[in-house]
């Protein structure tokens, strides 16, 4: 496994980024439910990561790639400002970590805080939600940090992924 300094997304860039991704989500989706919608995307973003990174580190049936990997954290990144945006919650100083020596550690962690992001959400009447999205966007730049992914790359990759496939009305 790497270890690599990630590059870090600009977090003005990325909050502009979920300003515009909400308004069109917004044209698309009914603002009744909107927070649990968005709470259960990013619990789903989190879950899509840790697959894709258990079968690119050889713990699953399937191989993946790094490239995989990367896409799904970019995912995660995105969606927890977009997550931020639509709760009305702004994301605290997201700090520069050191690489794990462990490369399992920022994974798990994260798929945990979005666990628990999730529960205060749902079940807590959002008590600590602030808490948790910051953690989650610090986790997923640790483990691209860690497992030595460009992180600022594969955001841009996953936009332009985003807007020249265009929207599309999920109904």
């Amino acid at each position: 496994m790497l270890h690599a300094t990630s590059s870090r997304p600009d977090p003005d860039q990325m909050a502009r980024l979920a300003e515009d991704i909400t308004d069109r989500l917004r044209e698309h989706f009914p603002l009744e439910g909107e927070g649990v919608r968005q709470a259960l995307a990013l619990a789903e973003e989190a879950g899509e990561f840790l697959a894709a990174y258990r079968r690119w580190s050889g713990r699953a049936r399937r191989a993946g790639t790094l490239d995989d990997v990367a896409a799904e954290l970019a995912d995660v990144l995105i969606t927890t400002y977009v997550t931020a945006r639509v709760l009305g919650i702004p994301l605290g100083h997201i700090p520069e970590l050191l690489p794990d020596d462990d490369p399992d550690l920022p994974v798990i962690r994260l798929f945990r805080l979005a666990a628990w992001f999730l529960d205060s959400y749902v079940n807590n009447d959002g008590k600590g939600a602030e808490v948790y999205l910051t953690s989650i966007a610090t986790a997923a730049q640790d483990a691209a940090t860690t497992i030595g992914i460009d992180l600022c790359a594969a955001v841009d990759a996953k936009v332009q992924i985003l807007y020249a496939r265009g929207w599309r009305d999920p109904r």
